[in-house]
């Protein structure tokens, strides 16, 4: 785990590329947190913090007394993160985004703007701090 992502992103990013390639299928049963804490050689608490995250993502379900199992519907919504993700390092984009987002990029570059700050306005505004919503789902 020699990698600058987080140890608990790594392990959420491995269930969900397992659960989209099939290699774990709706029913499976992950490994308990602390068995695969130990196996990982993490704490537990970064294993836990993983399946919380892919128990909101729809991945996995953890019933109490049952475990962690693979959930029905997971192989669609890995699928869906794992887009999202590539989209995210710059794969496949929305060309209708594009679209959108076009006319305001050349209207601040002709205005001066680097787009060091044109990238710091658009994160500005997802998050809200111009005042309204952001836009977000």
């Amino acid at each position: 785990m020699n990698n600058p992502t987080p140890p608990y992103e790594q392990v959420r990013r491995e269930i969900i590329e397992q659960v989209g390639s099939g290699e774990l299928r709706p029913g499976d049963k992950l490994p308990a947190i602390r068995v695969l804490a130990g196996d990982l050689g993490l704490a537990p608490g970064t294993v836990a913090r993983a399946y919380k995250l892919l128990e909101e993502a729809q991945i996995v379900l953890t019933r109490r007394g049952a475990g962690t199992t693979v959930a029905p519907g997971a192989a669609m919504e890995a699928r869906k993160l794992a887009a999202t993700a590539e989209r995210e390092s710059g794969g496949p984009i929305d060309a209708g985004l594009v679209a959108l987002f076009a006319g305001p990029i050349v209207a601040a570059r002709a205005r001066g703007a680097r787009d060091v700050e044109i990238l710091a306005a658009v994160r500005a505004v997802l998050a809200g701090e111009n005042g309204e919503d952001g836009g977000g789902a």
